[in-house]
């Protein structure tokens, strides 16, 4: 009798466990990541969850409602785990620009991320484009490290943004002689004028930086005398 009592009380739990198993399927299943979520992943940094989707075959160049790329929403907010996940993907176009015609490599100069910066490029990011280009970016935040390398990679040294300005423009307007040296080095010409008509060295004096202005003189003297 003890033993039939056991073997029930057996039969009994284990039907218990199972039921309480097949309930909680549904509820496991709840917490799979959605495709219609996928914007607040990124902007959470919810790497798991991206990855989850890109599994399941989830396109990385879907556009937001604001026309953002996955890439330049995680940049955007710093979600650097959905970032990297999303450019370690195949699948995903490095060159997508939102709106605006920006594009990752572009918000990884104005950020001076320079290890992000060489892994787009070496993925085949574009350092030239129309418009803004990324060296318009790096050189308005001053980043010299990120110039200096995306220059070497081609980058064109007195491409118009635009609103006229050349990168060595911005740099003087930011303030940044580091810059203006790595510009000028890779034969950036102070003497291109912006649609105010102002060139680098005007704006170099208006802001009151009148050494670098006759060191920017002297340099455009220097290169005029060569030529002839």
């Amino acid at each position: 009798m003890h033993n039939r009592n056991l073997s029930l009380r057996f039969q009994i739990l284990t039907f218990a466990l199972f039921v309480f198993f097949v309930a909680l399927q549904p509820l496991q299943s709840s917490h799979a990541a959605s495709a219609k979520d996928y914007w607040i992943y990124v902007t959470n940094d919810k790497a798991a969850e991206v990855k989850e989707l890109l599994a399941k075959g989830f396109d990385p160049n879907s556009k937001s409602p604001n026309q953002q790329t996955g890439l330049l929403q995680a940049a955007r907010d710093g979600a650097w785990q959905v970032f990297d996940l999303l450019l370690s993907s195949p699948k995903t176009n490095v060159n997508l620009a939102n709106q605006y015609g920006e594009t990752p490599l572009m918000y990884a100069a104005l950020l001076g991320d320079l290890p992000r910066v060489q892994k787009m490029v070496a993925l085949g990011a574009n350092v030239n484009k129309e418009g803004w280009t990324p060296l318009h970016y790096a050189a308005v935040k001053a980043r010299a490290d990120v110039a200096k390398f995306l220059l070497g990679k081609g980058a064109l040294p007195n491409e118009l943004s635009p609103e006229g300005d050349t990168a060595l423009i911005l740099a003087v307007r930011a303030d940044s002689v580091e810059t203006v040296q790595v510009l000028i080095n890779a034969g950036a010409d102070p003497s291109l004028s912006n649609l105010k008509a102002q060139d680098a060295i005007d704006v170099a004096r208006a802001r009151g930086k009148e050494d670098l202005a006759k060191a920017l003189e002297k340099i455009v003297a220097n290169r005029k005398a060569k030529q002839q």
